[in-house]
């Protein structure tokens, strides 16, 4: 096979990547921690550039918990420092010199049994593509060929080679039970996420947190049973169960915001009162403007109400009170309402004395 020459036409604009990077941690790192990373980088090269978790994970397409998961890794891996606020508000990130950095093969993946460095955090298993010797062993036992079935049933479809590696990754590696991955799956679906790659970024937090029971999972998940009936109270649901997208909302209320269920319930009860009728989208405009203005308490939901009432009674009032021009420039009185009308004299006059007679 020929060499393949690499050659350059334009001086572009260019982000620099330094060779220890890719030498070292790219090949070792999951391929959407190297995209936030190298974007990091193209940022470091403005620095007019203003940016939040938000703004980089629309710009992927990713959940915020996936950015702040990358940026939480290169941590771990000495690559960057994050600087938080007394509130533990991500304020800053500060790119490490590579100098510095610790060698990658500090921070690897401990064998089995080994006590875990609590400097580097919880370390996942490596996956490896399992070869067709191990899938056809697999698939002699009883326990993995009733989750594929399970599984095929939930994805409505025949498993491809990646969705029974990802599954096998589960059970085989993280040690997750069968039970454990069929409540994942199922909470998933009922989400309306049926990508095996959404469900793996699932498997992985979990495996993270410590999560290896089903028992652990559904406790996991329950942390927003409060929240979740106060919002469908303050809203009257109660013929059905949030939906994903709307589970989605309560849980950046709750977790990104660090608002109350007291608080989230009375954005709930305000958009009724407002547009009468149920609107996730319009709690949310609720709630970010109190985040913006600081407001985390009732009393300080109180005071703006307070202010904002008071702004608009000063509006109304300067609107009665200002000077209304007519069509031709002058002053209205409190008259210029009616039609005003036009007479002929002459023609009353004689009409008058004709009756007169």
């Amino acid at each position: 096979m020929a060499d393949i020459l690499l050659k350059r036409d334009s001086m572009l604009a260019a982000t620099y990547v330094p060779n220890t990077f890719i030498d070292e941690y790219m090949t070792h790192a999951d391929g959407e921690f190297v995209k936030i990373y190298l974007y990091l980088l193209r940022c470091m090269n403005n620095p007019d550039t203003v940016f939040s978790i938000s703004d980089i994970a629309d710009k992927f397409d990713y959940t915020e918990k996936d950015v702040t998961r990358a940026l939480k890794y290169w941590e771990k891996m000495h690559l960057l420092r994050l600087e938080f606020n007394s509130r533990e508000e991500l304020t800053g990130i500060c790119l490490s010199d590579f100098t510095d950095s610790a060698p990658f093969q500090a921070a690897a993946p401990k064998a089995p049994g080994n006590s875990q460095d609590s400097r580097s955090g919880p370390q996942l298993p490596k996956r490896t593509e399992y070869t067709k010797h191990q899938l056809l062993a697999f698939s002699e036992d009883e326990t993995v060929k009733e989750l594929l079935f399970v599984t095929e049933r939930y994805l409505g479809h025949p498993l491809n080679n990646t969705e029974i590696q990802t599954i096998l990754y589960w059970l085989d590696k993280l040690g997750f039970s069968q039970d454990l991955i069929e409540y994942l799956i199922e909470q998933c679906i009922a989400k309306n996420h049926s990508s095996i790659r959404y469900m793996d970024k699932i498997a992985m937090s979990w495996a993270e947190a410590g999560i290896r029971t089903l028992t652990a999972a559904r406790q996991e998940a329950g942390t927003y049973n409060s929240t979740v009936y106060a919002v469908q109270k303050a809203f009257g649901i109660s013929n059905r169960s949030l939906a994903g997208a709307e589970i989605d909302y309560v849980k950046k209320w709750s977790d990104d915001f660090g608002f109350s269920d007291e608080i989230i319930s009375l954005a709930c009860q305000k958009t009724i009162l407002s547009i009468h009728q149920i609107s996730f989208e319009y709690a949310d405009t609720i709630l970010e403007s109190w985040k913006q203005q600081n407001a985390h308490t009732v009393n300080d939901i109180r005071l703006l109400d307070a202010q904002y009432q008071e702004a608009k009674a000063k509006k109304y009032a300067a609107s009665k009170t200002a000077p209304v021009r007519t069509a031709k420039g002058t002053l209205a009185t409190g008259f210029s309402n009616f039609t005003q009308r036009t007479y002929n004299y002459e023609e009353l006059e004689r009409e008058l004395l004709s009756h007169a007679r």
